[in-house]
């Protein structure tokens, strides 16, 4: 793989995708428009198309780590990419969220098995910001 292109990647299946009460006022991307209606095909819109994704990304020959979220009041927990990131070194920082229910994404289970499977040297926890 490029520099621009990573080997692997991290994945969090939903189980429960919704639009997220405590961040409509501030998260263009989601709507409310349609929303409580189809609260369940949502939902099982958003696994379809992670399942789909991981199963891409695997053909094309990228390592996918797929974690299963069930917990039912993370609604947002797809996006991984919003608590966490990596980087050169072996660096791994952890953001603050500024949503309470958007904190429980934050999951230990992630962070040990990509220190256990990678060389994640050094962990920079912002966290303790919100």
């Amino acid at each position: 793989m490029s520099p621009q292109a990573p080997g692997s990647v991290v994945l969090v299946r939903p189980h429960h995708f919704a639009p997220n009460p405590q961040t409509n006022t501030d998260n263009s991307y989601q709507s409310w428009d349609v929303a409580p209606l189809f609260k369940p095909d949502i939902a099982q819109a958003a696994y379809n198309a992670s399942t789909r994704l991981a199963e891409s990304l695997e053909d094309a020959g990228v390592d996918v780590h797929v974690f299963e979220d069930t917990h039912a009041h993370r609604p947002d927990s797809v996006f991984p990419n919003n608590w966490f990131s990596t980087h050169a070194g072996g660096r791994m920082v952890l953001y603050p969220m500024f949503a309470e229910n958007r904190r429980t994404e934050r999951r230990s289970d992630i962070v040990d098995f990509l220190k256990k499977h990678y060389q994640v040297g050094e962990v920079v926890d912002f966290s303790g910001l919100e």
